[in-house]
């Protein structure tokens, strides 16, 4: 009898300690999982719904009852149809009492290992699965950072190749023109002018223009594009876009043929000069007003092409990034030739480099080194340059010049 007390409190107590791991399990699974998500399919796989719950307390139920029913059901009963005081020995008594008690929670008790044990391998199969996920997920982002890694490569490929095209395009450029050497005799002998020193030329044509043209009037937008227009296309394309414009047309023809006539010696053209357009410098050494779209088209097309395609990259899209790309572009540019680019786009020739698409002056810098105290002196040009430094920007940091 007492090894059967034993036995039952030894069954009883690694029961109630099996309930109580269960339940401590139950409150803390899934905290020492380092995934958010294993930690949600964890708690979900290991939480004990109502019904298990149920059957152990059940089984711990009938334990209990196993223990106490000899007791109670040996006691003299009040209806004899219940006494089970003279059933036999005592040990078949609580063996036949306890017995079915005992065995019902043990089956129960089993079943739910078996559940467990279900349960257990449910919850390995997720976390194979998480895993698995996990690594397919690190290692579609290795492959496509290297994608990344490619497409850069590319990218700063394809940049640099663009940059070195820009400055072939600058080393192929030149006018060629004449040069006169003193002596007692003036002889006039052709001369190149190439390079960078080609925008310098360039610019003072294209001032001389409009100190020519806007001498009697006011320069507005309009007239800038007649003057550009002139400077880009040659004096020839000007008269047959703006035939009306007869008096200019032969302003300029009458200065075109003083400053380059054959016959004419270095001294007299100075004196002609002064004689006809006191108030302009025509510093040339070759025949002017004769166009530099060959020259200023296909350098203008390449430069804007090699800015739009690090501004729009769709590979770098970090504004920091882009501008430290842009910085190298912006470096290979001298002064004069971002002198022209400004006139280019006052002009709208060059229209799309700042606009409500497109701001690759304000956002974007590219005429940050502009000098503009070497401007042509107007208002119109003032008021431009006054429009760019004050315009809203959003990725720019600091001052729109550089002189500012």
């Amino acid at each position: 009898m007492t090894t059967f007390i034993i036995i039952n409190s030894i069954a009883l107590l690694g029961l109630c300690l099996t309930c109580s791991y269960l339940f401590y399990k139950q409150k803390n699974s899934g905290q020492n999982q380092n995934s958010p998500l294993a930690n949600d399919n964890l708690s979900r796989i290991t939480n004990l719904d109502w019904k298990v719950k149920a059957l152990l307390i059940l089984a711990f139920l009938l334990v209990v009852t196993s223990l106490i029913s000899p007791f109670v059901f040996t006691r003299p009963s009040i209806n004899s149809d219940f006494d089970f005081t003279s059933t036999g020995q005592i040990g078949d008594t609580i063996g036949g009492l306890m017995n079915p008690f005992i065995a019902l929670a043990g089956v129960i008790v089993t079943g739910l290992a078996f559940y467990i044990q279900y349960k257990a391998n449910l919850q390995q199969r997720e976390l194979f699965l998480l895993e698995q996920a996990e690594n397919n997920r690190q290692l579609q982002q290795q492959i496509d950072n290297q994608n990344r890694q490619i497409r850069i490569q590319q990218f700063e490929s394809q940049f640099y190749e663009m940059l070195k095209l820009h400055r072939e395009n600058i080393n192929e450029m030149k006018i060629t023109g004449y040069d006169f050497e003193e002596g007692r005799v003036l002889k006039k002998f052709d001369k190149v002018t190439e390079g960078r020193k080609v925008f310098v030329t360039m610019q003072t044509e294209l001032e001389c223009i409009l100190s020519l043209y806007c001498k009697d009037r006011k320069l507005n937008r309009d007239e800038f594009h007649k003057c550009y227009k002139l400077f880009f296309s040659g004096l020839d394309e000007f008269e047959k876009s703006f035939p009306n414009e007869s008096i200019i047309i032969e302003l300029f023809k009458k200065a075109r043929r003083q400053h380059g006539h054959p016959d004419t010696t270095k001294i007299k053209i100075n004196q002609q000069r002064k004689e006809f357009l006191p108030y302009v410098k025509l510093n040339f050494n070759y025949k002017p007003f004769s166009g530099h779209s060959s020259r200023l088209g296909h350098y203008f097309r390449h430069l804007y092409l090699t800015v739009k395609s690090v501004a729009n990259s769709e590979i770098i899209t970090d504004y920091d990034e882009r501008m430290k790309y842009l910085r190298i572009l912006r470096a290979q540019l001298s002064n004069h030739e971002q002198i022209l680019l400004f006139y280019n786009w006052l002009s709208e020739y060059g229209y799309d480099w700042e606009n409500d698409n497109h701001k690759f002056f304000t956002e974007y810098c590219m005429i940050h080194n502009l000098w503009y105290d070497n401007l042509f002196q107007d208002d119109f040009i003032d008021e431009n340059v006054n429009y760019l430094r004050t315009k809203e920007v959003k990725l720019r940091k600091g001052k729109m010049f550089e002189i500012d």
